[in-house]
This record gives structure tokens, sequence and C-alpha cells, in this order.
């Protein structure tokens, strides 16, 4: 039977090596290039992943034909749309991390938890046991 505090160790030992990955994985993608467009193509985003707006191009028949509460609105959903993705693009990054190891380590200290509270139920009923035998 393996030691529950043994596995405990082995997954804080690892969790160096594990938020190094994290730590690349964010960078990654932060350094992503993100574009999005407009329903109508006309108006293009382009973002980092972290969510920097890099840039904006706007065809020169929206800027000619639309008015400007279109040209907003516009701007609007492709901005918002790249934002959007940037924030999935770090989430997903930064979530998939240690999903695994973090359900397995949750799994391994709630075992040990069990455990130790198993003996000290037996801990407890000896001790009443004891107690009961001195009284008497």
């Amino acid at each position: 039977m393996t030691d529950p505090l043994d596995a405990l160790h082995r997954a804080l030992d690892d969790y160096p090596r594990q938020l190094a990955e994290a730590t690349d994985r964010a960078a990654a993608a932060a350094a992503t290039t993100i574009t999005t467009r407009d329903e109508s193509g006309q108006v293009t985003v382009t973002a980092s992943g972290n969510g920097d707006i890099q840039g904006v191009r706007v065809t020169a028949r929206a800027l000619h034909q639309w008015d400007p509460h279109q040209l907003a609105a516009a701007l609007t959903t492709a901005v918002n749309a790249a934002l959007a993705r940037a924030e999935a693009t770090l989430e997903e990054a930064t979530t998939t991390l240690s999903t695994d190891a973090e359900a397995r380590a949750e799994a391994r200290l709630r075992s040990f938890e069990q455990k130790m509270d198993a003996t000290l139920d037996r801990l407890d009923h000896l001790t009443r046991n004891l107690d009961r035998l001195l009284d008497e």
C-alpha cells in the first residue's frame, strides 16, 4: 500500500515543473496574434493574446458608406470578439495546466484525510476504553 503522504509529496515536488509549464503556456498564449472581423468583414481588429489591441483596419467602403453609428457598432463587435478570443485563449492555456494533477492531488489528500480521520477515531475509542478501565 502506498503512503498517501508520499503521493502528496510527489505532487508537491512536481509543482515547480507544472508552474513552469503553465507560465510557458500563458506566455505563448499572450504572444499569439488574434484577428477578428465584424459580420460584414469591413472592420478587422488584431489583438495580442493578452488582450492588447494591436491594430484596427476599416475598409474605405465602410468609411464612406456607413454612418458613425454603423461604424461604431462594427468596431465594437470586432473589438469585443478579439478580446473574448484573447481571454479564452489565455484561460485555456492556464486552466489546462494541471487539472489532472490537481485532481490527483485532491484525491490523494482526501484519501489521506479519511485515513487520518479513521486513525483518530480509533485513538479516541482507545482513549475512552482506557479511561473506563482506569475508572474501575
